[in-house]
């Protein structure tokens, strides 16, 4: 390409980038990011706003950043060359000051290379890519210098409350069912930025299928396509619940078990789903245990999963998870006489049990909450626990333990 071509996309892209937009800010720490040269990565389930957290990055570096957007149709003739091209251009531009944003870079052959060259130069570089080509997890293998990753999810209830300009430090009761309103609409349409501001739930059937259909099926050249279909249906129509390899066999007609693995695997990749095993001391056991699946966005359980709208509880469960995966690297479930729904793990000791139930008014279903996460409690040691529930609030001491109760929407506020 002519460097003045390259020069003019550049331009073209950095006005267009630079536009005022209403952001919301992520509830993530950037300033940890800006420290030293690793390269950055971005990664995400699609449409989780990877590109508009680079805008809200560049917002901090004063002018000192340059744009660059490959799957702009006009990098259609972009050669290796090229690459040498844009640095020139940028050092012009910044006197070699500038950090780079580079969004969907997975466009251009071996990308990874210039991007390691420009860690060896001490450039700052963020990085993300877009699932069809090349999954974001996958980016930091393709990296060979030091990098960090940024781990992006769809809105969380406070991001959501942001983007709805609702007070979070609510002061009268008024302003408190506001936001325990926001937080039924929250728990039905999860956290897409588009489908919030739009306010259009249809579109998690659209993310959902370019999910299966570009980033698993055609990536991985599936044929016995309603297996895979099967399959992810039963799963999503069974969040939070104990499954088996066998089962998933029986229910899906495929004859494969690694098979069945690597489908949940590529759930798991593309930021769709993620999976929990029961927590044991013996690594050996624990890999052998039975999992449980979640969905890492409320919105497909409304529009892909089979029958679900009324199993609040388990939609419940299931937005508490994703939660959890914001907060902590290790997350496990619990099952011994009886079960407690998630137990986290920090370095080498357990350090929370926390059990999610919709309603405790049923005596029986209060007793067998408290009865399991008493017994987490005592089998790991801790002193109290956290049982979440729609509108319940109340503190207990039982048998020496306290036992905190609280609404799920505060839990997810801090409050």
């Amino acid at each position: 390409m002519e460097k003045n071509k390259i020069l003019e996309i550049i331009n073209d892209q950095q006005e267009l980038f630079s536009k005022k937009d209403n952001l919301i800010n992520r509830e993530i720490n950037l300033q940890n990011f800006f420290k030293g040269n690793e390269i950055i990565i971005i990664s995400g389930i699609r449409r989780c706003g990877k590109s508009s957290l680079l805008k809200i990055i560049s917002k901090q570096l004063n002018n000192l950043f340059v744009y660059i957007n490959f799957d702009d149709i006009r990098f259609t003739d972009f050669q290796l060359n090229d690459f040498q091209l844009i640095e020139e251009i940028v050092s012009e531009k910044f006197s070699n000051k500038a950090i780079y944003l580079l969004d969907e870079i997975q466009n251009i052959p071996k990308w990874e290379k210039w991007v390691n060259n420009l860690y060896s130069k001490n450039i700052k570089v963020f990085v993300t890519g877009s699932n069809s080509s090349l999954l974001s997890s996958e980016i930091s293998t393709f990296l060979t210098g030091r990098n960090k990753t940024i781990q992006l999810y769809p809105f969380s209830f406070r991001e959501f409350l942001n983007l709805k300009q609702i007070n979070l430090n609510f002061k009268s009761n008024q302003e408190k069912i506001k936001i325990i309103k926001s937080f039924k609409e929250y728990l039905e349409k999860g956290g897409f930025p588009l489908i919030i501001k739009n306010n259009d739930l249809e579109l998690s059937i659209q993310y959902f299928e370019d999910i299966i259909n570009k980033d698993i099926i055609k990536r991985y050249k599936i044929k016995k396509i309603k297996e895979i279909n099967e399959l992810i249906l039963y799963l999503f129509s069974n969040v939070a619940k104990q499954y088996s390899y066998s089962t998933l066999k029986q229910i899906s007609g495929i004859k494969s078990l690694s098979m069945i693995k690597n489908y949940i695997e590529y759930l798991k990749q593309t930021f769709l789903a993620d999976t929990i095993q029961r927590f044991d001391f013996s690594l050996k056991k624990q890999k052998v245990s039975s999992s449980k699946f979640y969905v890492l966005d409320n919105s497909f359980l409304k529009t892909i999963a089979f029958n679900f709208s009324q199993n609040l509880g388990k939609r419940l469960e299931n937005m508490v998870f994703t939660e959890l995966k914001r907060r902590y690297k290790e997350i496990y479930y619990h099952y011994n006489k009886k079960e407690c729904d998630f137990i986290i793990k920090e370095k080498l000791k357990i350090k929370n049990a926390i059990q999610v139930c919709l309603s405790l008014e049923n005596p029986l279903t209060k007793k067998r909450e408290i009865q399991g996460l008493l017994e987490a409690l005592k089998d790991y040691n801790l002193k109290k626990g956290l049982i979440l529930t729609m509108d319940t609030e109340q503190s207990l001491v039982i048998q020496n333990k306290q036992i905190i109760i609280k609404p799920v929407w505060k839990w997810l506020l801090n409050i």
